[in-house]
């Protein structure tokens, strides 16, 4: 009888352990944060745009920045970026979140790093696809452009805020699962030990 309840004691908690551990776990839309496109992260870092037109639509593959008002490196990008559209313009819009300045920002780019396996050691994070550039160097350049235009000529366009929706998605329903099937699990051991 003590071995029956015993059991039933560990499988009673062990929902509670798992559950714990992601339960800050949130799907992430956007829109609910504060963003700037890139007509706007340039007037706010005080960079002239450098191209003759540039609009965004939802065809173009969105680059996501995480940076900090004023950063060297961060406005090093941006540079580089304004260099650009002439050129890849028709291909990106970029979506801006300040992480120095606004906490919700930086508890966002703690989640998506962790989740796309590179944590954050600062900024600038420019995610593209897949494809993280952390920090900020002139060696990227090439590899920037390349994922941008690999990105938007794929059949299958990798969105990291999607990806991790789904991810939240799957997470949430194994955790569900786990919960009904650790309900089961206890149901047979009380009953059991009732039984004995």
């Amino acid at each position: 009888k003590f071995f029956a309840t015993l059991m039933a004691l560990c499988f009673t908690l062990s929902p509670v352990i798992t559950f714990a551990a992601t339960e800050g776990l949130t799907k992430v839309d956007i829109k609910d944060y504060e963003t700037l496109n890139l007509q706007e992260v340039l007037e706010a870092e005080e960079i002239k745009p450098a191209f003759k037109s540039y609009s965004e639509n939802d065809d173009q593959i969105t680059i996501y920045l995480f940076r900090g008002q004023g950063c060297g490196y961060c406005q090093g990008f941006l540079k580089f970026l304004n260099s650009i559209t002439n050129e890849y313009g028709k291909y990106f819009k970029l979506v801006s979140f300040d992480a120095w300045y606004i906490e919700e920002n930086a508890e966002l780019l703690t989640n998506v790093s962790e989740f796309l396996g590179q944590p954050a050691e600062g900024v600038p994070y420019v995610i593209i696809g897949d494809q993280v550039f952390p920090g900020y160097a002139e060696d990227y350049n090439e590899g920037i452009k390349a994922a941008i235009t690999t990105l938007y000529n794929a059949k299958d366009k990798y969105d990291v805020f999607e990806e991790y929706n789904k991810y939240v998605d799957e997470v949430k329903r194994k955790e569900a699962m786990a919960k009904y099937g650790n309900f089961a699990i206890n149901f047979a051991f009380v009953a059991i030990g009732t039984a004995v």
